[in-house]
């Protein structure tokens, strides 16, 4: 099957352009002509459909007009607008950006017949599976403009929580990197010239001052060996990772983490019971909400978890006896699913646990970086107080004789 790309008049005496998969120029006409579009000119990519797949796979765009984009979408639909028109008018208005190049490929593709849900997996750095499943139920039910809108919605928290958290790793991420290079400085230039002055004096080193010296020249003459490390480290981890037991095992002991581990832990679960939610509101089936939404924690001690609710869902039992199985799962998180579970409002209370999430994680953020913030000061004016303490004990030595 080979990639054409296309010139074609509709019923209005419009000029279209497209491309469309088929298996020759004959079949690419008759395609066209089912879906009431006249083929002018036709012209064969060259390229099999696994290829241009890889090639739309690479194609990314950025939050703000993915948000943009499922608003205008939502606006557009709820005022009588039909899905071909309001995604060209959306063409034309990201014309030049990468979010314009996929509208534009949308449009070609819904305008001969082809749904959207398949247009857009053709695009999985811009839909992700999520999305793509949310809009094939909305698309089978009719609830379109409802489904953008939970989509804009959804976007924007993400949008949000990671802009909280990057406004507030900004100032311990400044004195972390600034402590490091005080402490580079210190044991790199300024101990190893105490230490020509202590030799040429031949003064007696306290055990303090050695250890110091030591640490120094471990710095100096182990630089390169350090380099390897922190080179050679995150890609072994990276590695180790693909493994699934190790992975499952690394980050069930990241959730153990002093102070980290319940943010963590918070963020998986926000990520589960949103996603869930608003696929289970969208028409999606449990079973395939659950297999969408293991796959957007993005923890994977808690989709081997998902996993096995999954299977216990398959034989029948209710999902709140199956989660309540697993640590994992706080029991207020639980006891909300369960509610919703008999009074036939899961939808409902999965947003209820998303919301409680978003409540809860921006507090956890302050209150961790509260915690963080004075930790890394005191540990530095430790290390700095150590280190002119080491400087000083030779110096009162010399004094005494």
């Amino acid at each position: 099957m080979s990639l054409f790309h296309y010139r074609a008049y509709d019923a209005a005496g419009e000029t279209i352009t497209g491309a469309l998969e088929a298996d020759s120029r004959s079949t690419l006409e008759t395609r066209l002509r089912a879906a009431g579009v006249w083929m002018l000119e036709a012209r064969e990519h060259g390229e099999s459909a696994r290829e241009e797949t890889e090639s739309t796979s690479r194609i990314r765009a950025n939050s703000r007009d993915q948000i943009a984009f499922f608003i205008q979408m939502t606006l557009l639909l709820r005022s009588g607008i039909t899905l071909p028109t309001a995604l060209k008018q959306l063409a034309e208005d990201f014309e030049g950006s990468k979010m314009g190049t996929v509208v534009a490929s949308l449009t070609d593709r819904v305008s001969i017949g082809v749904p959207l849900h398949e247009a857009m997996a053709t695009y999985p750095r811009v839909f992700s599976r999520q999305i793509v499943a949310m809009v094939e139920a909305g698309e089978v039910s009719g609830r379109m403009p409802d489904v953008f809108k939970s989509l804009s919605d959804y976007l924007e928290w993400v949008d949000e929580l990671v802009s909280e958290v990057r406004q507030a790793l900004i100032y311990p991420v400044i004195v972390l990197c600034a402590s490091i290079a005080l402490i580079i400085l210190l044991f790199t230039l300024v101990v190893p010239r105490f230490v020509t002055l202590l030799t040429d004096l031949s003064l007696e080193v306290p055990t303090l001052t050695k250890a110091v010296m030591g640490m120094s020249n471990f710095l100096v003459k182990g630089g390169p060996l350090l380099i390897v490390l922190a080179i050679s480290v995150p890609i072994a981890l990276k590695l180790a990772l693909r493994v699934p037991s190790f992975g499952r095992w690394f980050d069930c002991n990241l959730m153990k983490l002093p102070i980290f581990g319940q943010l963590i832990t918070m963020f998986a679960l926000a990520r589960f019971a949103r996603n869930m939610g608003m696929l289970y509101q969208s028409g999606v089936t449990l079973l395939k909400g659950l297999e969408i939404s293991r796959a957007l924690v993005g923890n994977r001690a808690i989709e081997h978890a998902l996993d096995q609710v999954k299977q216990g869902v398959t034989e029948g039992r209710p999902i709140s006896r199956t989660l309540a199985e697993h640590d994992l799962f706080p029991k207020t998180l639980v006891t909300m699913i369960a509610t919703g579970e008999t009074s036939g409002n899961l939808d409902v209370a999965l947003q209820s646990v998303a919301a409680y999430y978003d409540t809860i994680i921006p507090r956890r953020i302050k209150a961790v970086f509260a915690i963080f913030n004075p930790v890394v000061m005191l540990s530095l004016i430790g290390i700095v107080g150590v280190v002119a303490l080491s400087v000083i004990l030779p110096i009162l030595q010399l004094w005494q004789v």
